[in-house]
C-alpha cells in the first residue's frame, strides 16, 4: 500500500486504527497522544496571543493578584511613608573590631575540628584577640 502524501487524505477511522496499533505495539503511549493534543492547543493559544499583540490590542492579564494588590492601601488611598534606614557610623574602633572578626573567622575555617573547639573556647574566656593569636599559631 502506498503512503499518502499527508494525513488529510486518511479517514478518521484509518487514523484511529493506526494509533491503536501503535499503542498495542508499545511504540506510542496514550500519554504521548494526550500530550500532543495539549501541545497543539497551547501553540494555538500562543499564536492567538501573538496576533493580538501584533494588532496593538492590550493583552489580558492571566490568573494571579490584580495590579496594586501588594501595596498597603489606607483609607486615604496612599501608601504609608517608608521608614528611613538607620545609618550606622563606622568608627575606627568598630572598623578594627570588624577586621579582627573577619581575620578570626577566616583563620578558624582553616583549622581542624579539635583545634577549632580550643580556639572557640579561648575566644569565650579571653576574647577574640587572644583566640586569633592561638588560631594563627595552630594554622601554621
Amino acid at each position: 500500500m502506498a503512503r499518502p502524501a499527508n494525513f488529510d487524505s486518511l479517514s478518521r477511522d484509518d487514523l484511529l486504527l493506526v494509533i491503536r496499533d501503535l499503542v498495542a505495539k508499545g511504540l506510542v503511549s496514550p500519554t504521548d497522544i494526550r500530550g500532543a493534543s495539549y501541545r497543539s492547543k497551547r501553540i494555538a493559544a500562543v499564536e492567538a496571543e501573538l496576533a493580538r499583540l501584533r494588532d496593538g490590542a492590550p493583552s489580558r492579564r492571566g490568573p494571579g493578584r490584580p495590579r496594586g494588590a501588594g501595596r498597603a492601601a489606607k483609607a486615604g488611598g496612599s501608601a504609608p511613608a517608608a521608614k528611613p534606614k538607620r545609618k550606622i557610623t563606622n568608627t575606627p574602633a568598630r572598623l578594627a573590631a570588624m577586621r579582627r572578626q573577619g581575620q578570626y573567622l577566616g583563620t578558624l575555617n582553616k583549622l581542624a575540628g579539635s583545634d577549632r573547639a580550643r580556639v572557640k573556647a579561648l575566644a569565650k574566656e579571653e576574647g577574640v584577640p587572644a583566640a586569633l593569636a592561638l588560631a594563627k599559631k595552630l594554622a601554621g
